[in-house]
């Protein structure tokens, strides 16, 4: 009778166990409930039904070098549905002529097509260069997408970042004069406000391109955190001051009826995993599946807002539905890819030496002190090539999704 006894009781100590692993945890009960129990469209779908809905599609992207998340891009702008361009955060805005020059091309070889990436990825940027990859990737794979389509069809990409040009900067006063003033300094605001400028330039070029093709309407505009938000909160010291702009709020405000901002899951540049890892949790425990949705009326839409805040907003006040109207999830973090390094940009010797000059500039040293660098030689010798790592801290992350996993 004990041996049964004993028997009965580790079956149901065997059988509770069993059961909690599948019951999620309180914290994240609303949202397993929510992907459990609807039908969702994939991420590519998503974004394509958005976009009959809408004319602008904001993409507020994760940390700039994660992978994953533009092979997820390309997937949407490949598709024959997609008729209309693409607005970047990354690259200055005078690089656009060179770019688009490279995407209209026809019938390159590997190696002519190698080139005239390097040499966009060269005058790029403001920062001494860019190294992620995805930006190569994105460019690389629009310009085959291109070869596809008519010429009136092909896709053009457009940076938005304030117009730069390395040939202009002299000497390092002039050139860190302008960061700082795209900075606040002792808490006034900056001079040159890039929200702004980054909205204002999508904003002229977007007409005007609509204007040569009307069949140019549909916009995505990929920007990366705060500059990808579609409504900020007031503004804390002063609530009746006029609002404290993104880009994607400008570009909104602009377009109230044709503008949708959709935030893609990841890691913010804060390095906080959202709502302290609970969304992730539920992803976790529901098979990770790629989906997308709108934010109005969900748990995650009214999820207190806690991603990356600037310029002293109330963003405390607000749920994520306030600040976008949809959501993508690609990937779990496990699977993000940092993926750092142009090829071959350095085997161009020439631009070894205009890599010394800039970092010179950037860190107020002399030519002969940034060629004897470890730090920047480490630089030229590391972003020569494309590396692929996963996210830092993954076991940090995986620690704080876990505990939310079951009762």
């Amino acid at each position: 009778m004990k041996r049964i006894v004993k028997i009965i009781l580790i079956l149901i100590g065997f059988c509770s166990a069993v059961f909690s692993q599948n019951l999620p945890n309180d914290s994240i009960k609303p949202f397993v409930d929510f992907l459990s129990t609807k039908t969702f469209l994939s991420p590519k779908e998503y974004v394509l039904k958005s976009f009959e809905e809408k004319d602008i599609i904001v993409l507020c992207e994760r940390l700039h070098p994660e992978f994953k998340q533009y092979e997820m891009i390309v997937d949407i702008i490949k598709d024959k549905w997609f008729t209309g361009n693409v607005y970047t955060e990354v690259g200055v805005f005078n690089a656009g002529k060179q770019i688009n020059e490279f995407l209209l091309k026809e019938n390159l070889s590997d190696k002519e097509i190698k080139k005239y990436l390097l040499t966009i990825f060269k005058d790029l940027h403001m920062f001494s260069l860019w190294p992620n990859y995805n930006y190569y990737y994105l460019l690389e794979s629009i310009y085959q997408i291109n070869q596809q389509r008519q010429l009136t069809e092909k896709i053009k990409l457009f940076p938005l970042d304030v117009m730069f040009s390395w040939d202009s900067i002299k000497c390092d006063e002039q050139y860190n004069m302008f960061l700082d003033m795209m900075e606040p300094q002792n808490n006034f605001p900056p001079i040159i406000n890039r929200n702004v400028i980054m909205a204002q330039y999508f904003i002229r070029k977007y007409d005007q391109e609509k204007y040569y093709n009307p069949s140019k309407k549909k916009a995505l505009v990929i920007m990366n955190t705060y500059h990808g938000y579609t409504r900020t909160p007031k503004y804390l010291p002063h609530p009746t001051e006029p609002n404290t702009y993104s880009t994607a709020e400008y570009i909104y405000k602009t377009f109230p009826n044709s503008t949708k901002g959709i935030l893609i899951n990841g890691i913010s540049n804060s390095w906080e995993l959202v709502a302290d890892g609970k969304w992730d949790a539920a992803f976790r425990f529901t098979g990770n599946k790629n989906v997308g949705f709108d934010m109005k009326g969900t748990p995650f839409g009214k999820t207190k807002f806690d991603m990356y805040n600037f310029g002293g907003n109330a963003y405390e006040t607000v749920n994520f539905e306030y600040i976008f109207d949809g959501m993508v999830f690609y990937e779990p973090i496990e699977n993000f890819e940092v993926a750092v390094g142009i090829p071959g940009i350095f085997d161009d010797k020439a631009f070894v030496t205009e890599f010394y000059r800039r970092n010179a500039l950037e860190e107020r040293i002399t030519i002969e002190e940034a060629m004897s660098s470890k730090e920047i030689n480490q630089y030229i010798e590391d972003w020569n090539v494309k590396k692929v790592n996963k996210i830092d801290d993954l076991d940090k992350y995986n620690d704080l999704i876990n505990k939310w996993m079951t009762k």
